[in-house]
């Protein structure tokens, strides 16, 4: 039966019956045009089902005829899900003797297998003699028999014996049945369809097959030299069919769809779409179609969902933390989008490795008073935990459902967004896997939270997903979902001796004889040659113009081309397209040359000169003008990367806290002259322990071993450094960590100062704590690396003599610095001694003015030079922004 007799047939009312799914509704397609082209306005709907679906109806109809009913038990038996069926087969791997040797989930989808190929092909499980018995075959009937009586004692069948039980049903007259029905796509049918088909057909149904694969033409075939020629190929010449006929119908079969589907689409973008660099700005209504679905789990909303199940529950390592922030799909996640950045960033300096609910609750508090940062979410936040907080131990699925129906919403995880069309389809998936997590409660006991998160990642995970689309005209489908298609082109790629025919994969579970005697497919060679080649034949008549390929070479192993393509004449590649594929690189740079267009200058700082950062802008200006400008005017700076244990930047903020603190109790030099021994140590202990405790609140590490073992390490780094401070002249600490605004010139800095001292006569010394190695050979020169400390001196107020650096390193602790000459300050180097730029403090002082003043000068012309001095680049976050790199002349070598 060709299509034109199918149409007919349909008209008086035939029942369609398809092997899937896609081929019912590729039909109904097919028929609507048909009735438009008769100019039809109304037409019947017809009958078109797939077999799974059509016995399901039956199914459903079972209790319209109770009275003509032998066997009532069939009547009353409930049906279960694949998922109910699933858990079963799981709890009997797990009440097995081999379950901890077993990997649960797989081997119950194995063993879920073979019970389904054993009952549609009719194969006895039980090896027919002892000698042909393996552990695998004794493993599975004993598993086989638990199954079957867990299926009794529940009054329970499964999918698989639907056929069985509708077979009876329709034999005690007691389903209702067509009259005349139509069988396509059916490559292959087995037993246990073929009972069924044989009962219909003695009841007086008239059952015909639909064949579609007559259509004449010339096939072709063609060598690609690898599959990334043979995906532009493919796609360059659908591209080119479809622009000469629009609406044509264009095939793709591609056998191994799955593996190769993210580089199909690529290619495919690449070729109808070649100014568009990212798959999110493809149009929606793309001309081309794969058929096969992504795992749900696969789809952004459902990777949210996934992260806040599991946040609800435990910490989130803080890279899915940020990925979870980040995304539209939580409560105002647009709304909030750029206080969501800050708050990443907040965390980030913080040294989180990972985030409780409850710690991210306690992080949107603390930063609630700075402009109520993150103010819907944290109502969000705090609206969850009301609800964990009731969360019970072990409940049934469905009254988890329950509640994560509720943590989700409080979350808003569909977020303050309009959904597009692929998003809302989505969002209708998740809900229905939830409908079938809650029908677990026929075969789960009582579980806890974990149990029913991993049952549904699960779900989510095995639930392949297709968003609905327009219709298009191109279709890319895979091996088993092309059967009874035609097209007005076809392309069969990837069409290798390793591919096809495939290599047989008989069940481990079954007797191999048995599987081989019943015809089950896939367990011989010779099965699989068979089949193969009828698919083969078919293909090449189902349409006009037909393309066989295959690529020779998989990286650099050759590949030949299938034994079933031989009958077809190979053509020259170049023949099949007008154009040439080209990658999407070699488009881009074929015939250009790249060009270098250098500008240093930005615009002027117009905002009275105050700017974000303090002396970091001098001390960037001076180390490279692009730097500066890049951190300071455009704030273009990397994300900090936490990392285990207590990193150099959090240990220098510990110590400069506890230094604030220390000297805040002690004032003066003599009061720590006073200290005996012990009241020392009493204080150290008390300073770090107080500092430990109240940073702990903002950075979780401190609260471990860590934390204790770094206030040991302040404690006994201060006494050194308190040793030191004895040995001193006498001194008032009059500033700590002393807040200021400083002007330099056009420029006006937000300053920190660590310390400032008065000494006996009077002048200021200032101090600048640090963790590391120091030199005072960073203040000179035209650009000095470490500018503050002149900053301040010039800049400040107070008659300053010195200035230096507090080397706080574990056994090279010491005064790194410079002064007048006077014995105030007696450990630190004279002017004269320094090898400074001047040999006397006056003439130092003033060089540092004029120094520091042209600097603030470039930075508020826009001065952003790449200039950069020795140093600079080590460690630069910017060196993809300012390309440096690309400045140097390539070497390129002559033979290449």
């Amino acid at each position: 039966m060709i299509f034109s007799d199918l149409f007919s047939a349909l008209k008086k009312g035939t029942v369609v019956i398809t092997v899937n799914q896609r081929l019912a509704r590729h039909l109904l397609t097919k028929i609507e045009q048909a009735y438009i082209k008769d100019a039809a306005v109304t037409w019947p709907s017809p009958s078109i089902i797939s077999f799974d679906s059509w016995l399901l109806q039956l199914w459903q109809q079972r209790f319209d005829h109770l009275d003509e009913v032998d066997n009532q038990s069939i009547i009353n038996k409930t049906l279960l899900s694949p998922e109910q069926a699933l858990v079963l087969w799981e709890q009997v791997i797990r009440e097995s003797q081999d379950a901890e040797l077993l990997n649960v989930v797989a081997t119950a989808k194995a063993a879920s297998t073979a019970r389904q190929l054993a009952i549609q092909w009719q194969i006895d499980e039980r090896p027919s003699s002892q000698f042909n018995s393996s552990m695998d075959l004794s493993a599975f009937e004993a598993w086989h028999k638990a199954y079957q009586e867990k299926l009794i004692r529940g009054n329970w069948i499964d999918r698989v014996q639907l056929v069985e039980a509708v077979t009876i049903l329709i034999d005690q007259s007691c389903l209702p049945y067509p009259q005349q029905m139509v069988l396509a796509g059916f490559d292959v049918l087995t037993p246990s369809q073929q009972a069924l088909l044989s009962l219909l057909k003695a009841n007086g149904c008239e059952l015909s097959e639909y064949t579609p694969y007559e259509i004449s033409n010339k096939t072709q075939l063609v060598a690609a030299v690898d599959t990334k020629e043979e995906m532009l190929m493919m796609a360059q010449w659908a591209r080119e069919r479809l622009d000469e006929s629009p609406d044509s119908s264009i095939g793709i079969v591609v056998p191994e769809l799955q593996a190769v589907r993210q580089q199909l689409e690529t290619t495919f973008n690449t070729v109808f779409y070649p100014s568009v660099s990212y798959a999110i700005d493809v149009p929606f209504n793309k001309p081309y179609n794969v058929s096969l679905g992504r795992p749900l789990s696969h789809y952004a909303p459902i990777q949210q969902i996934s992260r806040w199940l599991q946040f609800f529950n435990r910490p989130l390592p803080l890279n899915e933390l940020i990925i979870l922030l980040r995304s539209p799909f939580l409560s105002a996640g647009e709304a909030e989008w750029g206080e969501r950045a800050q708050l990443e960033l907040n965390l980030r300096k913080n040294g989180y490795l990972t985030c409780s609910i409850h710690q991210l609750n306690k992080v949107l508090q603390a930063t609630e008073a700075e402009e109520s940062r993150c103010r819907l979410l944290q109502l969000s936040i705090h609206e969850v935990i009301q609800l964990l907080d009731k969360k019970p131990n072990r409940v049934l699925p469905s009254e988890w459902v329950e509640l994560i129906r509720l943590l989700l919403a409080a979350a808003g995880v569909q977020g303050d967004k309009e959904l597009n069309s692929t998003e809302y389809q989505v969002f209708q998936a998740w809900d229905n896997v939830l409908h079938t997590f809650a029908s677990l409660d026929a075969v789960y006991k009582l579980i806890d939270y974990d149990t029913a998160i991993n049952a549904i990642r699960r779900l989510v995970a095995e639930r392949v997903f297709q968003p609905e689309t327009p219709p298009a005209p191109i279709q890319i489908m895979g091996l088993m979902e092309a059967s009874g298609h035609t097209f007005d082109a076809l392309w069969v790629c990837g069409l290798h001796d390793k591919c096809w025919p495939a290599a047989s994969q008989p069940s481990p579970f079954l007797p191999l004889a048995e599987q081989r005697k019943q015809g089950l497919v896939q367990s011989s060679a010779t099965l699989q040659h068979d089949y193969a080649a009828n698919i083969t034949r078919n293909w090449a008549k189902s349409a006009n113009s037909v393309i066989f390929s295959y690529s020779s070479f998989d990286a650099e192993t050759p590949r030949q081309m299938s034994p079933l393509l031989e009958p077809y004449d190979v053509v020259d590649k170049n023949s099949l397209l007008k154009e040439i594929p080209l990658d999407r690189l070699g488009q881009r740079i074929t015939g250009e040359s790249i060009s270098l267009l250098e500008d240093g200058n930005g615009p002027l700082l117009n905002n009275e000169g105050v700017t974000h950062g303090g002396v970091g802008v001098l001390k960037e200006q001076s180390a490279c003008p692009f730097k500066a400008f890049a951190h300071y005017r455009l704030l273009a700076n990397s994300m900090e990367e936490p990392e285990p244990g207590i990193d150099a930047r959090l240990r220098g903020t510990l110590v400069h806290r506890a230094l604030e603190v220390l000297w805040g109790k002690l004032k003066t030099h003599r009061a720590l002259c006073l200290l005996a021994d012990e009241e020392k140590h009493s204080l150290l202990e008390t300073v770090t322990t107080q500092i430990i405790e109240h940073e702990s609140q903002y950075t979780p590490i401190l609260k471990t071993a860590f934390g204790r073992l770094e206030a040991r390490r302040i404690s006994e780094l201060l006494e050194d450094w308190l040793a030191i401070d004895i040995e001193r002249e006498p001194f008032e600490v009059i500033e700590k960590e002393f807040r200021n605004v400083l002007t330099v010139g056009p420029l006006k800095l937000n300053t920190i100062i660590d310390r400032v001292d008065i000494l006996d006569d009077g002048s200021t010394a200032i101090i600048d704590y640090k963790t590391g190695s120091t030199t005072i050979t960073s203040w000179f020169g035209e650009r000095p690396e470490e500018p503050q400390l002149p900053l301040y001196s010039v800049f400040g107020s107070g008659s300053v003599h010195s200035i230096s650096f507090a080397q706080l390193k574990k056994g090279n602790a010491k005064y790194v610095g410079i002064s007048d000459g006077s014995d105030q300050f007696s450990c630190l180097k004279s002017i004269a001694e320094a090898k400074a730029d001047e040999q006397d403090w006056a003439a130092q002082m003033s060089h540092w003015r004029g120094v520091i003043s042209s600097l603030a000068d470039e930075f508020v012309a826009g001065d952003a030079r790449v200039n950069p001095t020795k140093k600079a680049c080590d460690y630069c976050d910017l060196t993809s922004l300012c390309r440096i790199n690309e400045k140097q002349p390539i070497a390129v070598d002559a033979h290449e």
